[in-house]
């Protein structure tokens, strides 16, 4: 959808999207970060390096809890997007991946171990332990029967709530929108973030980010201002999908 009063060539387009992705334009250079040795990972079992059947890396991220970055692994791209989008929620005070293993009886009393793929705390101190499974293996293999058991086994100490994630809990848009924002924030900008939330503060009306860009003069570092400034709550989209230049945005928290 086209914002109202805004029309972008493809050249300009193009070079909107070209800025915020390489964080300069023509005549502008940002300085980067003096770089820092990100924390080691806190999970207590580490995928193993190859795996036929799974992606598995590792992502550099930051939480409120974590002055300084830390290692977070994932064991598929299902993993790596959940993991993109706790790392963009503002009510996350912390993540730990593959945290201490749980002991459960299954449904013939047979003593098992469980480990999560994640262990989340939140602002309001609780904690919340998730399964990450493709829909179609957590329905072929019984999974959401045996999470009764887990469920049953799980001390308050550890968890206060258990959920299991698939591909179905979240839009792909959603996905994408926050694996941006993880590489947006990784170059930090403050003028320009300064620079954008001025403009919020005095806007009275909708507008696409293409035309806050233009009224920012600062190109692309405007627009991943203004995608940071989204996710910070200075400003709600009023368009759904990914995040474009065309998407319309006011400030303000939506409720």
């Amino acid at each position: 959808m086209t914002a109202p009063d805004t029309v972008l060539s493809d050249q300009e387009e193009c070079a909107l999207w070209r800025t915020a992705a390489y964080g300069h334009s023509q005549g502008q250079n940002i300085m980067k970060d003096k770089f820092s040795r990100p924390r080691p990972s806190r999970a207590t079992r580490k995928p193993a390096a190859r795996s036929k059947a799974s992606s598995r890396g590792l992502i550099t991220g930051q939480t409120k809890a974590d002055p300084i970055p830390r290692l977070h692994h994932f064991e598929s791209k299902l993993e790596q997007a959940v993991l993109f989008l706790l790392l963009a929620r503002r009510d996350v005070m912390d993540i730990r991946e593959q945290p201490p293993a749980i002991q459960y009886l299954d449904a013939h009393g047979r003593t098992r171990i469980h480990t999560f793929d994640f262990l989340v705390t939140l602002d309001d101190g609780r904690r919340i332990a998730i399964d990450v499974k493709p829909a179609a293996i957590a329905e072929r293999n019984g999974f959401r029967n045996t999470l009764k058991f887990i469920r049953a086994a799980t001390p308050l100490s550890f968890a206060d709530d258990i959920v299991l994630v698939t591909e179905r809990s979240f839009c792909p848009s959603t996905a994408r929108n926050a694996e941006k924002l993880h590489d947006f924030r990784r170059t930090k900008d403050g003028d320009a973030d300064m620079a954008v939330a001025d403009l919020i503060s005095n806007m009275s009306d909708p507008m696409s980010i293409a035309e806050l860009v233009q009224k920012s003069g600062l190109g692309g570092r405007a627009f991943r201002a203004a995608f940071r400034a989204i996710y910070a709550g200075l400003l709600r989209t009023l368009d759904a999908g990914d995040i474009l230049p065309v998407t319309r945005v006011m400030s303000g928290v939506a409720q």
